[in-house]
């Protein structure tokens, strides 16, 4: 059974990309017989579609996030319940009431989804910006249906970015937790501060900032066909910003005084 969760989790994602893929390849081959005020088709005859059509059709666009946010809710509801969960009496505002245990993923694992995250992310930003100052794809897109080719890839790729970023922190929260651990450094006879086991443990903040950079820095270069410096450099710095943040916080989760894998919430 939760081999089946997380299963329909992977599908979803898997019908997500592909999601990605049609709509770059359809808004991509797009053309204008006349004027966008009559008639657009799509090569091969697959469609006719009016601009107001064209207009409705940006919801396409979404549909690959809705894919992706149920892949993750599937995916994690089916490595949390591979741990243990269960209920506990509330001790108070810092104390939570749903309690799951898992093992967390090895150093070499997340990193090899660093790397997967990584990838999406190049596919989808550096990559299309290399071949448009090439003078090639998505530069040769007409303008209308170039920038739903481009807000396809700054959306999608701002999220594998964001992805890495978080996994990036990640990686270097349990990096730091684990050398104290083994350095014997992690000082458990200090007294537990509640907000760190609020900010780092029960809403993980270090992470969503860690995302939010990820974002930000990713979908950066994509303003590097545009000729707008301003733009990507406060969009980069912003990124920095926000990563740097992320990291400093989780370099605190040991003040949390709580071990790698638990997770709490209310309910």
């Amino acid at each position: 059974m939760l081999g089946t969760v997380t299963g329909i989790g992977v599908v979803l994602a898997v019908l997500g990309v592909a999601a990605v893929a049609v709509n770059l390849i359809f808004f991509s081959h797009v053309y204008d017989l006349s004027s966008w005020e009559d008639e657009v088709t799509v090569p091969g005859g697959l469609f006719a579609l009016s601009p107001s059509q064209i207009s409705e059709l940006t919801f396409f666009s979404a549909i690959p996030g809705a894919l992706f946010l149920l892949a993750m809710c599937f995916i994690f509801t089916g490595q949390v319940l591979r741990g243990r969960v269960g209920i506990a009496l509330s001790q108070g505002p810092a104390r939570g009431t749903v309690l799951s245990a898992n093992t967390y993923l090895s150093p070499r694992a997340q990193l090899a989804w660093l790397g997967v995250a990584l990838a999406f992310w190049v596919a989808l930003i550096p990559v299309p910006v290399l071949l448009s100052l090439a003078g090639s794809w998505p530069a040769t897109v007409r303008d209308m249906p170039r920038d739903h080719v481009w807000a396809n890839l700054v959306l999608y790729g701002g999220l594998a970015a964001a992805i890495a970023g978080v996994v990036f922190v990640s990686h270097l929260k349990k990096q730091h937790y684990l050398a104290l651990a083994a350095a014997d450094k992690l000082r458990l006879d200090e007294p537990q501060r509640g907000i760190w086991r609020w900010l780092t443990f029960r809403w993980r903040f270090d992470l969503w900032l860690g995302g939010l950079g990820g974002a930000f820095i990713g979908a950066s270069f994509a303003f590097l066909p545009y000729d707008d410096p301003a733009a990507l450099v406060i969009l980069l710095s912003i990124g920095v910003a926000l990563m740097v943040l992320g990291v400093l916080l989780a370099r605190q989760y040991w003040r949390a005084k709580l071990p790698l894998g638990l997770g709490e919430s209310f309910a």
